[in-house]
C-alpha cells in the first residue's frame, strides 16, 4: 500500500535532514575543530552518533524509498538510497575501527561523507519524482 502524499513528503525531509546532519558532522565540525581546538570540549558529540544516524536514517530511507517507487515506480532513487546507507554502515564500521588496513579516521570521513551525499540526492530525487506534475 503507496504512503500518503504527506507522509511520503516527511519521509523524505526526513531522510534529507538526517544527510545533512551527517555531513555537518563530518565535514563541518572537524573543520571548526581544526579551525578552534579550545571548542572541542562543548562540541564534542557522543560517541554514538554515527550509530544513532544510521539508526534513523534507515527507516527513513527505506519509508521514502517505497513511498516514492509506489508513486513513480523508478528504482533508480532506492538503489542510491542503498548504497548510501552501505556506506553509512561503512563509515560506522571504519569510526569504530572494525575495517583493517585503513586510516579509521579519514575512512570514517570518506565514507559517511559519500553515503551522505548519496542519501541526500536520492531523497531528492525521489522527492522530485514522486511530486512532478504530469505533462500533457
Amino acid at each position: 500500500m503507496p504512503l500518503p502524499a504527506a507522509r511520503l513528503r516527511v519521509a523524505d525531509l526526513a531522510g534529507l535532514a538526517l544527510s545533512a546532519t551527517c555531513l555537518i558532522h563530518c565535514l563541518a565540525l572537524p573543520m571548526l575543530l581544526l579551525l578552534a581546538p579550545a571548542i572541542g570540549h562543548w562540541v564534542a558529540l557522543p560517541e554514538r552518533t554515527h550509530a544513532a544516524i544510521l539508526t534513523l536514517a534507515l527507516p527513513a530511507a527505506v519509508a521514502a524509498m517505497r513511498g516514492g517507487w509506489h508513486r513513480h515506480r523508478r528504482s533508480a532513487p532506492g538503489l542510491v538510497a542503498a548504497m548510501g546507507l552501505v556506506l553509512l554502515a561503512l563509515g560506522l564500521a571504519a569510526h569504530e575501527g572494525s575495517l583493517a588496513g585503513i586510516d579509521p579516521a579519514a575512512a570514517d570521513r570518506l565514507f559517511t561523507s559519500a553515503g551522505a551525499l548519496a542519501l541526500a540526492a536520492a531523497h531528492i530525487a525521489n522527492w522530485r519524482l514522486s511530486h512532478r506534475r504530469p505533462r500533457h
